[in-house]
C-alpha cells in the first residue's frame, strides 16, 4: 500500500519540477524576445542628437555656450552688463587652447550707454546663415548664434559669427549684427 503512494509522490514531485522548468523557460523566452524587439526598435528609430546649450548669469554678467561647427567644440560668450561688451572664444581641442576670439560693443546697438542701467538677457541659438561675412572676416558661418535682449530699449538682436578651426590664436573677429526685433512696438498698426 505504501508503494503506490510513494509512486504518486514521486510523480507529483516530477510534475512540479517540469512546471517550474516550463515557467523558467517561458520567462527566458519572453526576456529574449523583449531584448530582440528592443534592439530592433533602437536600430530603426531615428536618432536625435542631444544638445547641451547652457546659459548662466550673475548680477553683472552672463555667459552662454554656442555651437560652432559640427564635430567641433562650442564657443563661450560672456556678456558684461557694466561695459556693454560681448566677448567670445572658441576652444580648439587640437591646439588645446582657445584659438578663435570674438568681440562686439553692444551698448550702441541698443542705444544705451555703457555703465548705465541696461538690463540684458542672452540666449544661444542654432541658426543657419547663408553668408554673414564682412570685410576681413575669415572662416565659414557658425551653426550657432546669440540673441541678446535689452529691456530699456525694448529690442532683441541676433548676432552671428564666423568660425574657423585655427591651430594658433588669431586676432578677435567682430560679431555680425544679423537682425533686430522690437518687442515693445505694436504690430500691424
Amino acid at each position: 500500500m505504501n508503494a503506490p503512494l510513494s509512486h504518486i509522490g514521486s510523480q507529483l514531485i516530477s510534475w512540479r519540477r517540469t512546471v517550474r522548468e516550463r515557467i523558467r523557460d517561458q520567462r527566458l523566452a519572453w526576456m529574449t524576445g523583449g531584448v530582440i524587439i528592443g534592439l530592433a526598435i533602437a536600430l530603426y528609430w531615428p536618432a536625435e542628437p542631444a544638445y547641451a546649450i547652457a546659459v548662466d548669469r550673475a548680477e553683472r554678467f552672463a555667459m552662454c555656450a554656442v555651437p560652432t561647427q559640427t564635430g567641433t567644440s562650442e564657443a563661450i560668450f560672456v556678456l558684461d552688463f557694466v561695459t556693454g561688451r560681448l566677448l567670445g572664444a572658441a576652444y580648439n581641442s587640437q591646439a588645446n587652447d582657445f584659438t578663435e576670439f570674438y568681440i562686439r560693443e553692444i551698448a550702441g546697438d541698443f542705444n544705451v550707454q555703457a555703465g548705465s542701467d541696461a538690463e540684458y538677457v542672452i540666449v544661444p541659438a542654432r541658426t543657419e546663415f547663408r553668408a554673414i561675412a564682412g570685410a576681413g572676416q575669415r572662416g565659414s558661418p557658425a551653426i550657432g548664434s546669440v540673441y541678446i535682449g535689452e529691456l530699456n530699449s525694448g529690442q532683441v538682436t541676433l548676432y552671428g559669427f564666423m568660425f574657423r578651426s585655427a591651430p594658433r590664436p588669431g586676432d578677435p573677429q567682430p560679431l555680425k549684427k544679423v537682425a533686430t526685433m522690437r518687442f515693445r512696438e505694436a504690430f500691424g498698426d
